[in-house]
Formats: C-alpha cells, sequence, structure tokens
C-alpha cells in the first residue's frame, strides 16, 4: 500500500513530464508538407493520416471507366452557378457566381468544348464522355500534386480555382440530368465530382502513403496515443490518491 506522499511523487512524475511532452508536441519540430519547413506535432499527425487516407481515396481510374460509358453522349446544356459563400458566414460571398462560370467556361474552353458565360449561367456544348474523361484527368494531375500543370494548362489559373471550376460544373450537370430524369448520366456525373475531383482538392500538396508500407510507424502512432492517454489518466488517479479521495465501485 502506498503512502500520500509516494501517490504524490508519481502525480507530480506523471503530470510534470506529461506537460513537457505537450509542449514538445505544439512546438514547430516537424516536417511538413512543404520540404525544408517546419510545423507542430498536431498538425504533422494530422498531415500524416491524411497520407494514409489519401492513399485509400485514390478512385481515379474507376472514374475513367465510368466516363466511357458515356463517349458519344452529346453535351448541350445551359448551367446556373450559385455564389460560393462563407460556410460561417452566409452572407459573405467568397466568390461571386459569375466569376465562377467564367473561370469554368475559360477550362472548358481550353479543353476544346463550347463554353459561354453569361453571368451566372454557363451554356456548354460537346460531348459528355469527353468532358468527363477531361475532368478525371486534371482530377489525376491534382491527386498527384501536379499543380503547375494545371494551371499552366489554363493560362495561370490558380490550380484550385481550376479543379473547384470542374466541380462547379460536373455538379451542375448531375443536379440537371437527375431533374431530367437521366439516371445513368446523373449517376455518373455526381461520381466524378465526388470521388475524383473533390478528393483530388482535398488532399492536394498531401503525399499518399500505403497503410502497409508505413505500418511500423503507424502502430506507433496509435500506441503512443493510448500510452499519453494512460499517461495522464493515471497522474490524475495518484493525485486523487495523494488527497486522500478514493474510487471504489
Amino acid at each position: 500500500m502506498l503512502t500520500a506522499s509516494q501517490y504524490r511523487m508519481r502525480a507530480i512524475a506523471l503530470l510534470s513530464t506529461f506537460v513537457i511532452v505537450l509542449v514538445l508536441i505544439f512546438m514547430p519540430l516537424y516536417p511538413d508538407l512543404k520540404p525544408g519547413t517546419k510545423t507542430d506535432g498536431l498538425s504533422f499527425m494530422d498531415n500524416f493520416f491524411n497520407s494514409l487516407s489519401k492513399y485509400s481515396s485514390n478512385f481515379i481510374e474507376d472514374e475513367r471507366g465510368k466516363t466511357a460509358q458515356l463517349k458519344d453522349t452529346a453535351l448541350d446544356a445551359t448551367l446556373t452557378f450559385k455564389d460560393y459563400r462563407d460556410a460561417k458566414d452566409k452572407a459573405r460571398v467568397l466568390a461571386p457566381a459569375a466569376d465562377l462560370a467564367q473561370q469554368a467556361a475559360q477550362v472548358l474552353s481550353a479543353n476544346g468544348f463550347q463554353a459561354t458565360a453569361n453571368g451566372n449561367k454557363l451554356a456548354v456544348k460537346g460531348d459528355l464522355g469527353s468532358l468527363l474523361g477531361a475532368a478525371v484527368d486534371d482530377a489525376e494531375l491534382m491527386y498527384q500534386n501536379k499543380g503547375p500543370d494545371i494551371s499552366g494548362k489554363y493560362a495561370g489559373m490558380n490550380e484550385r480555382a481550376a479543379i473547384y471550376a470542374w466541380y462547379n460544373t460536373v455538379n451542375a450537370l448531375a443536379a440537371d440530368f437527375k431533374k431530367a430524369g437521366k439516371l445513368e448520366q446523373s449517376n455518373i456525373t455526381a461520381s466524378v465530382a465526388s470521388k475524383a475531383l473533390e478528393p483530388a482538392y482535398n488532399y492536394y500538396q498531401i503525399e499518399a502513403k500505403s497503410r502497409t508500407k508505413y505500418l511500423f510507424p503507424l502502430i506507433l502512432a496509435l500506441g503512443f496515443y493510448v500510452l499519453y492517454t494512460c499517461w495522464y489518466g493515471f497522474g490524475i488517479l495518484y493525485m486523487f490518491e495523494a488527497m486522500g479521495v478514493k474510487l471504489s465501485h
């Protein structure tokens, strides 16, 4: 049976070292996404787990196979774009619909499609399968972190803006097809938006890492999380024991 003094010493040892490690975690000591830069431990681990999830979120070839089903499908549509608003402050417009339509027209025109923006409207003509295939091609470049290839293709347009233009266009097409009862076209276009364009945008500049290849670091990270939680828990437990507070069932 430990004395109150012994419980107190254990509590001090565990909680003080816990705080020291916590400070080290929040210090910019760890490699960041950009080579040669540093970040804090939480961001480092966030990047690590994002890299693992990115590897398992690559559906590019699956989506390319789906777009092939719509080859030689004529497309003649007028799409309506909406303002891009701040998620927290809906009254704040981050990108007007007219600008988004203009960017979409620029992207589509560069890929050989007839596209004209008029306010928040976008008129587009071409082959649907080819259009979706071009969107998947750019998504693959983005997924591979080849942003300069995309911006160079669209006269210096920011690569994120270009992929977002694709996303808006394909999403608008999916909505129009659904309203018209064209379920095959709607399902395929919606799938390209959610499984090719969206992951490529969200995971941009993150290196994809296989869970199999990085299994040992993954086990270490999860093991440290469990150990660090218990570390704090036992420190609190010993502190209360030293104060004479007993836990009973």
